[in-house]
């Protein structure tokens, strides 16, 4: 593989990542979501939109004469097999005197030690109803036969709830006392004379108006639907998009992995069991190795483990004087696509949960869509909030690497500085430790967790079980970092450690009759380094306990972390390339979080529907 390989990987404006097995199964989440968002989308166009109570006509009673209703062209959904063209939408009181509309129950919920009774009330299926208005006009009415609306409404009965019974809500006949009086919302169409109940609720009489039938949203919350899928399409195109870069770097790791199947593992040797590290006692005597930990192919180096001149001069430039293959002096900077599937995510995503927070306060509804509302307002622009700010910081640090380029550790120069090499001991050797069994060595900085499998019991008797930390250690020496062209002191517990991330070795055992989980992550010799902060001089103290090289003025100064500015500072495992492949391009980090904050913004403050 040709270290100019990765100068060609700048990706232009549009690229779609290769997926992983996990990301193929987030893409095929999102198209089931995508589906059900359609058929709700498909669904909402054969329901009626029936208008807001408040845009309804308020009548003590029906009009005799049909025409002095005001009638005006139905909106969407209203199919021409069932509906006319035109209706009038009225709200009146009416007594139910034929017909069954729902039904009611006393139901007992006792049990050993105290004697309860439940009521519970339901709206059943439509089907033809008799009411009368105040003034004695008498109408044949229904619920939607067909269906294309179901029946809503709310009935406050209250009766009395004391032993097992079940009854219909229904009418009783013309004149008879014990009929209901509801508040009918009604659409009223006139050739043929029809009326269709939309929402009732009952009052106390035809002069008590106590209540208001409850909006039909019917409609619009098939709408609401579509928008939660959608919403949740675009949250699963975003978590199966991986990093651009990222997915270019995995292809050419599996090629390395390949070429290393037949290849016995060692020391700087990337074989089909890994790359194992060298370990070293006190100025650089060599010691006998382990096989645990070791670095596999997925995470290693792209262009082979660099071979140093030698171990005993540290500061001095190997054979040649020339950059490591994989510095960015070598390979460039390589761009990510300026747009990915996961920034159609990230807009579907967050305008589908803003619309549908912005629709549910906005538009028809009871109190329990307007209380849902504003949750999901205050959710979404706390969570906007949240990205906005991540991707502010991730923008920073994005611009500060391509800010400061990287040095050469042979001409770095006192203040911030980038540094890209290969972990090299130092005269404090390396560090060894045992855990659960397994002895570690070869590495310069590591931390290992204890997990202990606990089972407990709830309540109701059911047996949970998990994993608990039980203990961890981390521990790390001074090492050297070196690029080919010298070597920088770098002490790694100024930075309370190094992250060490993607390495981990991990394992179980029974002992003691327990189950036992350990999990071990180190950066050890061989392996790549990379570090932004501050360049600054060492102290007289640390040059006597760890050496330095009188010829040589990198030799005297080492990296820390940056105080005196804001900017982000990083001691972690891989190169420069590795940091970026977790990057996206300031498009997708930067410009469409701001876009999604700004359009949040504008549709909590002015949305209407």
């Amino acid at each position: 593989m040709e270290n100019t390989e990765l100068q060609s990987i700048d990706q232009g404006a549009f690229s779609i990542p290769r997926p992983k097995v996990k990301h193929t199964i987030g893409y095929i989440i999102a198209a089931s979501f995508i589906f059900s968002a359609v058929q709700g989308y498909m669904v909402s166009l054969t329901i009626p939109d029936v208008p807001r109570i408040d845009e309804a006509t308020a009548l003590p009673a029906l009009y005799e004469d049909m025409d002095a209703y005001e009638f005006k062209p139905v909106q969407s959904g209203y199919d021409s097999s069932e509906y006319a063209s035109e209706a009038a939408f009225i709200v009146v009181p009416l007594e139910l005197e034929e017909g069954r509309i729902g039904e009611h129950k006393c139901r007992d919920n006792s049990d050993d030690s105290e004697q309860q009774h439940s009521y519970h009330w339901w709206l059943t299926g439509p089907q033809p109803l008799t009411m009368v208005d105040a003034n004695g006009k008498r109408i044949n009415a229904a619920f939607s036969l067909e269906r294309s609306l179901e029946p809503e409404g709310n009935l406050d009965l209250a009766p009395p709830c004391e032993s097992v019974w079940s009854e219909d809500i229904a009418g009783q006949g013309a004149g008879h006392p014990d009929n209901l009086v509801l508040n009918v919302f009604l659409l009223v169409e006139k050739n043929p004379p029809r009326y269709q109940v939309l929402s009732v609720v009952n009052i106390e009489s035809f002069t008590n108006i106590s209540a208001s039938p409850g909006e039909v949203t019917q409609f619009e919350d098939a709408g609401r639907l579509t928008l939660l899928y959608s919403g949740l399409t675009g949250f699963a195109v975003m978590c199966s998009t991986a990093p651009p870069l990222l997915a270019e770097l995995r292809k050419r790791r599996y090629k390395n992995q390949i070429a290393a199947l037949d290849t016995p593992s060692g020391p700087g040797v990337l074989g089909e069991h890994g790359r194992l590290f060298p370990h070293f006692a006190e100025d650089f005597k060599p010691l006998p190795y382990s096989q645990f930990p070791a670095r596999l192919a997925e995470y290693d180096w792209l262009f082979g483990c660099p071979a140093p001149t030698n171990f005993d001069e540290p500061y001095t430039e190997d054979e040649g004087g020339k950059l490591i293959a994989e510095h960015p002096k070598v390979i460039g900077t390589p761009k990510p696509a300026t747009l990915t599937p996961y920034s159609l995510g990230a807009l579907v995503f967050a305008t589908s949960f803003i619309w549908l927070s912005a629709d549910l306060r906005a538009r028809d509804g009871s109190g329990f869509h307007t209380l849902m509302g504003w949750l999901l307002t205050f959710f979404v622009t706390f969570v906007n909030l949240l990205w906005f700010r991540s991707a502010w910081k991730q923008f920073k640090f994005t611009r500060l690497m391509n800010d400061i380029p990287s040095s050469a550790v042979r001409g770095v120069a006192v203040g911030q500085a980038e540094l890209v090499g290969q972990v090299r001991p130092s005269v404090a050797g390396t560090s060894e430790f045992t855990i659960g069994g397994r002895t570690y060595n070869g590495l310069v900085s590591w931390h290992w967790t204890k997990y202990k499998w606990e089972c407990s019991q709830d309540s109701e008797g059911n047996t949970e079980c998990s994993w608990h930390h039980h203990s961890g250690d981390k521990g790390g020496v001074p090492f050297m970092l070196h690029d080919g062209t010298g070597g920088m002191l770098i002490d790694p517990e100024r930075w309370g450690g190094i992250s060490h991330e993607p390495q981990k070795d991990e394992w179980e055992e029974r002992k003691n009759q327990h189950k036992w989980k350990y999990v071990v992550s180190g950066t050890g010799v061989g392996d790549p380094i990379y570090v932004i902060g501050d360049c600054v001089p060492r102290s007289k103290e640390n040059i006597e306990r760890w050496g330095s090289h009188e010829a040589l003025s990198h030799s005297l100064v080492t990296m820390v972390p940056s105080t005196h500015t804001e900017d982000v500072s990083k001691l972690r495992y891989g190169t420069e390339i590795d940091i970026l492949s977790h990057h996206r391009s300031v498009f997708e980090i930067f410009i469409v979080p701001l876009f999604i904050f700004m359009f949040g913004i504008f549709m909590f403050i002015s949305y209407t529907p």
